[in-house]
């Protein structure tokens, strides 16, 4: 979780209460709705005590944010990635185990997607935090879920695992731009109405795994 004022003594089942409160006032309401008075009052906490330990309500979001990306990394089982046979097989099974997640932590998930579409509307001063934020989370997930699935795989000779791995993370810098601009659109979506997006990166792996050039007859 990130905390505007380190220095600053602060209680742990305050902070905790404040993190459960903004988690759910924030998902439900949207930042530009939500209020810090809310959500003290909800932690059983002073709104002076917000401001104290967090500063004010959009770096309370943002450590919200981050707070909710460490939780969901936190809970979630990575052997569904990285048992898979293969990369198809990866997509396939990430997408069924979120939206299990999803039903599971339903306001951190409806936050965490939020958080996409509500960047223009955050203020200037946290929005690069936000974005480094998610662009850290997708590549540190590319790197950590798929390469056990890469080591795996029996790679035709001269290809430079390097090389590809670099391919993935290409991919998945566009999967983050992809969905940034879905969820400007769709402030409202769900895990599952990323399909679209989920196929197309289906897809583009099958064509990386098995190539675009037809059998010579």
């Amino acid at each position: 979780m990130l905390e505007l004022n380190p220095d600053i003594p602060k209680d742990p089942e305050k902070v905790a209460r404040i993190m459960a409160s903004a988690v759910k006032i924030f998902a439900q309401h949207g930042y530009l709705q939500a209020k810090t008075a809310e959500i003290a009052k909800n932690a059983e906490v002073s709104k002076g005590i917000v401001f104290r330990y967090f500063g004010d309500k959009g770096h309370l979001y943002l450590a919200t944010v981050a707070y909710v990306i460490d939780l969901l990394t936190k809970r979630a089982d990575f052997s569904v990635w990285t048992e898979a046979r293969d990369l198809g097989d990866m997509i396939e099974r990430a997408v069924r185990y979120k939206i299990q997640l999803q039903l599971e932590y339903p306001d951190e998930f409806r936050l965490s997607v939020q958080s996409f579409g509500e960047m223009n509307v955050l203020p200037e001063e946290i929005r690069p935090a936000i974005g480094e934020l998610w662009q850290k989370q997708t590549t540190t997930s590319i790197a950590t879920l798929e390469k056990p699935v890469l080591a795996r795989m029996k790679l035709r000779p001269g290809v430079d695992k390097a090389v590809l791995e670099k391919l993935l993370t290409a991919i998945g810098n566009a999967v983050f731009a992809d969905a940034q601009v879905f969820m400007k659109a769709h402030p409202d979506a769900k895990i599952e109405d990323f399909e679209p997006i989920i196929s197309q990166i289906q897809a583009e792996y099958d064509i990386l795994e098995h190539g675009f050039e037809a059998e010579s007859v």
